[in-house]
């Protein structure tokens, strides 16, 4: 019994290690897989902005021609806030989804880079404060998702013979619960790893 307490216990002064079932680590994996794949789609759609020299223009020509700025729950946001102030929106879009991207990414990594034994997936004192900011980054992009799927006019996913060779889920509301999925999965990882230290 001894024995087994001793190869419970940490190498180092930190007390002891709590290890992951086979299917939590697994679990983890996939989910650092999905939350890489959310931090590519934002980074990538940030950087499709930058590279946009009329971004500005079409912002405006997106806002303006979208549904939800006619009707619905954002419509007097829309015509009070983000028109007058058109550019600004423009840029802390583009700047968002960069930022959102690069983090969700670089989360993803280190989530990833913890499946190792060894060196490579040894503990960091980092770990707690970038599982907090990547939880915080799931919930952005599931709220910037859910925003642009409103300004759009987006329905619920049903039987429609006209989506038969797209998706069945508009993009921007599939991306909704995947950030949800990201913020949660982030925000266990910090509870666990706070604790930890």
């Amino acid at each position: 019994m001894e024995a087994l307490r001793e190869s419970l216990k940490s190498p180092t002064t930190t007390g002891r290690i709590q290890r992951l079932p086979a299917s939590g680590s697994t679990a983890l994996a996939a989910s650092a897989l999905i939350q890489a794949a959310l931090g590519i789609e934002f980074l990538l759609s940030g950087l499709n902005k930058f590279a946009d020299p009329n971004f500005v223009g079409n912002f405006t020509l997106f806002v303006n021609g979208s549904p939800g700025t006619r009707s619905g729950i954002l419509a007097p946001l829309i015509h009070s806030l983000v028109l007058p102030n058109i550019a600004f929106f423009a840029a802390l879009t583009k700047y968002t989804e960069v930022g959102l991207g690069i983090v969700l990414f670089l989360g993803a990594i280190e989530v990833g880079r913890r499946r190792f034994s060894g060196v490579l997936g040894r503990e960091h004192g980092y770990e707690a404060p970038v599982a907090l900011v990547a939880a915080l980054a799931g919930l952005a992009a599931a709220g910037l998702s859910l925003t642009i799927a409103l300004l759009m006019g987006e329905q619920l996913p049903t039987i429609q013979p006209g989506r038969a060779l797209t998706t069945a889920i508009p993009v921007e509301l599939l991306l909704v619960p995947l950030g949800i999925a990201v913020a949660w999965m982030e925000a266990g990882r910090f509870r666990v790893l706070r604790r930890a230290r």
